[in-house]
């Protein structure tokens, strides 16, 4: 793992948390098949559309909501990953994989800004370590991450503001 040692370091330490590749292949290991199955899959006009507990997986990573629209050029048996030019998973969004949890309401990857928004009731966790707010929005290629909540100032009190909690994993030594 890489850690940054920057002045917002605990925001730096979200880009963990986060797919790192691009070009609509969400898994580490991009040349592994993608698997997507649902209660019921359409493909109309250049957009798949999977129903009822929608499930997407590539290797060890996995994608999970109730509906999930994936739009692109090509459609059909021949349809690339790369053609992928947005993807919305719609209601109980999970992204997994074995180190991480992404959850919200709603997750779009939109291939053009190479971003990746989670909205709704975000909570991040890696290990012990957990990041909560309203919009998480991920920049791929800059790996840049940005959370935000929903209240701003001290009159928020905790209710709408983000918040991350890191725990000290490492050995500590006593003097």
């Amino acid at each position: 793992m890489k850690y940054y040692m920057k002045t917002f370091w605990a925001l730096s330490a979200i880009t963990l948390l986060l797919p790192m590749t691009a070009q609509a292949q969400f898994s580490r290991n991009n040349n592994a098949p993608i698997e997507a199955t649902a209660d019921d899959i359409l493909n109309t006009g250049g957009v798949t559309i999977l129903t009822g507990q929608a499930d997407v997986r590539q290797g060890e990573t996995r994608i999970l909501s109730d509906v999930m629209k994936i739009y692109g050029g090509s459609t059909g048996v021949n349809a690339a990953t790369s053609d992928v030019s947005r993807v919305e998973a719609i209601g109980n969004f999970y992204y997994l994989t074995p180190d991480q949890e992404v959850r919200g309401n709603q997750g779009v990857y939109t291939q053009e800004s190479d971003t990746f928004t989670v909205t709704g009731d975000i909570i991040l966790l890696q290990g012990e370590n957990v990041v909560t707010g309203d919009t998480l929005i991920y920049n791929l290629t800059s790996e840049e991450a940005r959370v935000v909540g929903t209240c701003k100032g001290r009159r928020c009190g905790n209710k709408g503001r983000v918040k991350i909690l890191i725990k000290n994993t490492g050995n500590q030594s006593s003097s």
